[in-house]
């Protein structure tokens, strides 16, 4: 008699990770797929639904409602949102930069410890993964404090291996890289001159590793679960993705035919000249500083090529070309 499919519980699993996460596991017949959102009747919800998930509507603001999704589960894919409130707060809410930072970290810091006394309460539970990020506050020695999204992230991990130390036991994390939508990775067209321009505050030689978080991130969560031990840390990029910034732009260039100027801006002129926040601008001076290298190496963390069955997925100038046919790039 076959045995009955394992449960994967998703949070989030309208957005861009959570959706990749359900979809691919949706496709793996030892897998139930149960969907955690807020609106289930949502035409993503219902495009899962249409491929076999299970719809539960749950509230990272209500326990109660978190111990319902979680029940029987088997492993949790668990996201927290940062952006969301950091969005919703907004630029006209009479609140400085830093106190919108500020309420979005609470917030996600309220959501994930209630994710988490939720998930340790789950006795069938054998894995958590929990998309997060390493404290750049922590790796500076303090001196890169004005952004609170890695903090929240990293303070909700600290959390869990400090109060549910059982729940750490079955814990593993993965740390996206920057999304190929990023706009920071965008070049501008100059529209006095024709030509296009990229504005950045990347030093010569700095990389930047990039995911196509709606494809690639569900074939990493499936790595971590199925072939990876718990407290496997990884940082996951796509191929041939983990790009010096001149790179970046060359691959551009190739794909579209048009050539882009590189104009070198420090963060603070970037800050005053353009109105960017520190919540961005600080992340961008750590890299300079200390590089993705210097974090992989500091906290344990492993890349793609170390799993012990690395995803196929695309790199990041195929995801440009697939754009460029779309007409999504110029």
């Amino acid at each position: 008699m076959a045995s009955s499919p394992k449960i994967i519980v998703v949070v989030g699993a309208t957005g861009n990770q959570g959706s990749s996460v359900a979809r691919t596991f949706l496709s793996l017949p030892d897998w139930h797929v149960r969907a955690v959102t807020r609106k289930p009747s949502s035409e993503k919800a219902n495009g899962l639904k249409a491929l076999g998930a299970e719809l539960i509507q749950a509230d990272l603001a209500d326990i109660s409602s978190l111990l319902r999704a979680f029940e029987n589960a088997h492993a949790i894919f668990l996201n927290t949102d940062f952006w969301e409130t950091y969005s919703c707060v907004g630029s006209n809410s009479g609140l400085s930069p830093v106190a919108r930072s500020r309420a979005a970290y609470e917030k996600e810091v309220f959501y994930g410890k209630n994710a988490a006394i939720a998930a340790a309460s789950i006795p069938t539970l054998d894995r958590l993964v929990y998309s997060s990020l390493g404290s750049i506050k922590e790796a500076s020695g303090g001196k890169y404090h004005r952004s609170f999204h890695p903090e929240s992230k990293a303070a909700i991990v600290k959390y869990i291996e400090t109060e549910e130390p059982e729940l750490a036991k079955k814990m593993s994390l993965v740390i996206p890289a920057g999304y190929c939508t990023n706009p920071l990775f965008r070049p501008t067209r100059d529209l006095a001159s024709g030509q296009y321009v990229m504005v950045t505050a990347q030093a010569p030689g700095c990389r930047m590793p990039i995911l196509n978080p709606t494809t690639s991130m569900g074939p990493f969560i499936r790595a971590l679960v199925e072939d990876e031990e718990p407290g496997t840390k990884l940082l996951a990029y796509d191929p041939d993705s983990f790009l010096p910034f001149e790179d970046i732009v060359q691959k551009w260039t190739e794909v579209t035919g048009n050539e882009v100027s590189i104009v070198r801006m420090d963060t603070e002129t970037m800050h005053t000249q353009l109105h960017l926040p520190w919540e961005l601008l600080d992340g961008l001076d750590f890299v300079n500083e200390y590089g993705y290298e210097h974090v992989i190496r500091s906290q344990g963390i492993i890349e793609p090529h170390q799993l012990k069955n690395p995803p196929k997925t695309k790199s990041y100038k195929g995801w440009l070309e697939e754009k460029y046919l779309e007409g999504g790039l110029v």
